[in-house]
């Protein structure tokens, strides 16, 4: 597939070293969500992939990173201490952990991103904006830069705190600041020293997106400012060694931005997300020794709001599933939506099924949903001739409360559903899916 050959030339870009059946930080090895290990069992019609070990956690969204024989988490006591854990792959069990005490509460309580993990040192960032470098051999912090004192950056700002997992390209750690006068922020990895600002453009709950186009190298980020009064969209690209900016553009627009850009082909990006504000594909020209131009190919309605599309094939795949048709007869205009490089919808599935805010990865040419809302699991064999999906398993135990509420409503033309909210990124690793509800951490065996 056309995205397993991006995969490789992107890891080329970034700095860790890791095995090919790692899951070393947010979407994988390549930040594209996408698992290289073949062979394993996707199958589960007749037979539920076993949970080899789960882990009660408080609440919270943060995702699991995997490398080697450990899984890396953050978690959060709430209103008191983030946790950095890291457990045994094999059976959950603790190796060791890292407190850091910080009072206070976020709206949505609990962790956020996921950790990236080298062969020295742990990054992860907090929801109130510590960004931290831990020892993996000291099991202690090598160094803590506290971004939202730093850059004066006021509370509730972002609206749901630093959502963001840590971006390292060479050398560099990239961090989001949110500040006023401080856009992206580039970090000396081993010191914690800053290497690079941007000038301030607002406050995002989006990753920066690591790419290459038209042969560069460059760190594409989406955010929102609000400026008189008025909300402004900005995409930003920089470059991840200097901080020089590539190209900016106020084409797209999204009042709380969380999916990162994704790279369609060398010359276009499609920038999505959720609260109504639709998606839109930009084109782009780089210009020797100047700008880049950016134009808009066109824009849709239509949009995911947490978690980021899959180019497979010269086609997208997304959960086209927000708030605003969440509930109701509405839900019938998302579910997983496939669509090609014009933005012509080919088919979605709509209420059948819906699949909420949940998220995918893609493994031996099938995508895995963990469903956001009950957490089912589902894989899909994609293709733009329509949904085909090969294997289903009910991972938190929802499907008989599921049944139930559906029984009870039988004779109502809208059914109503409860949303557990299980947004969290999933990881892969070494044959083994690591999945998470609300304050449950799952371990199913995918090896054959």
């Amino acid at each position: 597939m056309k995205n397993l050959l991006l995969s490789a030339s992107l890891s080329a870009l970034l700095s860790f070293s890791a095995s090919a059946d790692d899951w070393p930080n947010f979407q994988g090895p390549d930040r594209l969500g996408i698992s290289s290990e073949t062979g394993l069992n996707l199958k589960w019609s007749d037979n539920q992939p076993p949970v080899l070990w789960e882990k009660e956690l408080n609440e919270g969204f943060g995702g699991a990173a995997i490398v080697g024989d450990e899984v890396f988490l953050v978690d959060r006591d709430i209103g008191e201490t983030d946790k950095l854990l890291s457990l045994s792959l094999k059976d959950g069990s603790e190796n060791w952990s890292f407190s850091f005490d910080f009072p206070g509460k976020l709206s949505f309580h609990g962790s956020r991103g996921v950790p990236l993990v080298e062969d020295d040192a742990v990054y992860f960032i907090s929801g109130f904006g510590q960004v931290f470098r831990i020892n993996r051999e000291t099991h202690k912090q090598d160094w803590m830069v506290p971004f939202r004192e730093k850059y004066g950056v006021e509370e509730g700002t972002p609206k749901w705190g630093w959502a963001q997992s840590p971006v390292v390209v060479g050398d560099t750690l990239i961090v989001p600041a949110h500040g006023e006068k401080a856009g992206l922020v580039g970090l000396d990895k081993k010191t914690g020293e800053v290497k690079w600002e941007t000038e301030g453009f607002g406050n995002s709950h989006s990753n920066p997106a690591v790419l290459k186009l038209q042969g560069v190298k460059q760190v594409v980020y989406v955010a929102v400012n609000n400026i008189d009064g008025e909300k402004v969209g900005t995409t930003i690209s920089v470059s991840p060694t200097d901080g020089k900016v590539l190209w900016k553009t106020d084409l797209y627009m999204n009042s709380i931005p969380i999916p990162f850009p994704t790279k369609v082909t060398e010359e276009l990006v499609f920038l999505t997300g959720g609260y109504d504000c639709g998606s839109a594909m930009v084109k782009l020209k780089k210009n020797d020794g100047g700008p880049w131009d950016v134009e808009k190919v066109f824009d849709m309605v239509q949009g995911t709001q947490v978690h980021p599309p899959f180019v497979i094939d010269d086609h997208i795949y997304f959960l086209a599933n927000e708030n605003s048709n969440h509930k109701g007869e509405k839900r019938a205009t998302g579910g997983l939506m496939c669509m090609d490089f014009d933005g012509k919808i080919l088919w979605h599935t709509g209420d059948d099924p819906f699949m909420g805010r949940g998220n995918m990865i893609l493994v031996d040419g099938h995508l895995i949903i963990q469903d956001g809302e009950v957490g089912f699991l589902r894989v899909v064999e994609p293709s733009p001739k329509g949904y085909k999906e090969v294997a289903f398993a009910d991972a938190f135990g929802k499907k008989a409360e599921v049944d139930e509420l559906i029984e009870k409503q039988k004779d109502k033309d809208v059914i109503k559903l409860r949303d557990y909210k299980m947004w969290s990124p999933m990881a892969l690793g070494h044959g083994r899916l690591i999945v998470r509800g609300q304050t449950m951490l799952k371990c199913l065996d995918l090896r054959g």
